[in-house]
């Protein structure tokens, strides 16, 4: 698995290979419905559960994600409830009944809260099976998957990027997984009050100690960079199969690159766009994200402004190209998507390893698809499952981008 393929962050904890097809997978009021991407797509009803109707499931209580949680290829529903984390397993045609497979990581088994502690899964030893990491109050803890989807007790690995083991924050410091070094590990990324701050891991579930690698810039105290002002993500923006570190700032975007070893270069402004100020991009209007439009293994970025989408292409060298408009429509004026209402990704839908354009509009589902070489066709009905008008409001149902 490239590294491109396990960054997984708090706003996209649910990565979507870079060369599949992309099926939506929803968590609405009375359980799961998925919709395979296929010729002729069409919307199942599979599990009578991880709804807020269907077992009393919480947006801003129980985390719900997506996962291959026993090596077989296929992905399996994975939540983390109250008693624990409970998973849904994918039998191809169908979903399991849940089961619980770890007493912990749940908000009253070990009381694991939304507003402060992040749980993700990932395959921490790169096997072809996710392991359970949550940030908690005393640092990093981890959950092994024994092969078979069983999973062994939950252990304090690192004593760091907690509640109270170093001050972490949900409202001020990111905490992401990504190969940074390129041995096909997850690390941890984390943006910190100061720093940014990388631990290596060591294959078997735990991590090395953790160390500065960029000093009072991109962070809440070190540049004054905000949540709700400035997004920060990581990708691969030069193709050598390392994830870079993205800043959407004040003055557009900044990149730190990675130098190979775990360490990166001072941050540089990239693009004199897509900022708060140059560009007069907001968080609560404009999603911003980068991903590889034109199937040249570089990440490129992609910003759904006002007047509909933007495209920065990768120079491969840490700058890019003078951003350019290439749909009109997905934007805050053009078509009046909102980022409280409609949900939007930039996903390959079709896997020829250039991402597509979908979004969850208020009657519909739209869709944009890539040529492969960075240009968008004119947005298509998708279906109309999946919408605001249909049920599906952010408040009260998860929607995610997966391969099942």
């Amino acid at each position: 698995m490239s590294a491109r393929e396990q960054i997984i962050t708090q706003e996209r904890p649910v990565p979507t290979r870079r060369v599949a097809r992309g099926d939506i997978v929803g968590f609405g009021l009375k359980g799961v419905s998925i919709l395979r991407n296929s010729i002729q797509p069409t919307t199942q009803f599979v599990l009578a559960d991880f709804g807020q109707n269907a077992g009393g499931w919480r947006v801003d209580k129980h985390v719900r994600l997506v996962g291959d949680t026993n090596g077989d290829g296929l992905g399996d529903i994975v939540g983390f409830g109250d008693a624990g984390v409970l998973v849904s397993r994918n039998n191809g045609n169908s979903f399991s009944p849940a089961s619980l497979v770890i007493g912990d990581f749940g908000s009253t088994a070990g009381g694991w809260t939304v507003d402060k502690h992040v749980r993700y899964v990932s395959d921490l030893r790169n096997r072809g099976s996710v392991d359970i990491i949550g940030f908690g109050d005393g640092g990093v803890l981890t959950s092994l998957n024994n092969g078979n989807g069983t999973y062994a007790p939950a252990r304090l690995v690192l004593n760091d990027f907690g509640y109270n083991a170093g001050g972490w924050r949900v409202e001020r410091h990111l905490r992401f997984l990504a190969d940074v070094n390129g041995n096909g590990i997850a690390d941890i990324v984390a943006f910190g009050e100061n720093n940014v701050i990388v631990s290596l891991g060591n294959g078997n579930g735990t991590f090395s100690a953790a160390t500065a690698v960029v000093t009072n810039d991109l962070t809440y105290s070190g540049g004054g960079w905000r949540i709700d002002k400035h997004p920060r993500t990581l990708g691969d923006v030069t193709g050598d199969g390392r994830v870079d570190i993205i800043g959407f700032g004040d003055a557009g975007v900044y990149v730190a690159l990675n130098n190979g070893n775990g360490t990166f270069q001072a941050p540089k402004l990239a693009v004199k766009d897509f900022g708060a100020v140059a560009g007069g991009w907001q968080v609560s209007k404009h999603p911003r994200f980068v991903a590889d439009i034109n199937g040249d293994g570089r990440s490129d970025i992609v910003g759904f402004g006002d007047a509909g989408v933007y495209v920065a292409v990768s120079n491969g060298d840490g700058t890019f190209q003078a951003p350019k408009l290439v749909l009109k429509d997905f934007g805050y004026v053009a078509g009046g998507w909102r980022v409280e209402k409609h949900l939007r990704f930039v996903v390959d839908l079709t896997g020829d390893g250039a991402a597509d354009i979908i979004g969850f509009g208020e009657g519909t589902v739209w869709v944009s698809y890539n040529d492969g070489k960075g240009n968008f066709a004119p947005v298509k009905k998708l279906t109309d499952d999946f919408s605001f008008n249909a049920g599906w409001a952010t408040n009260n149902t998860v929607r995610w981008i997966a391969q099942l």
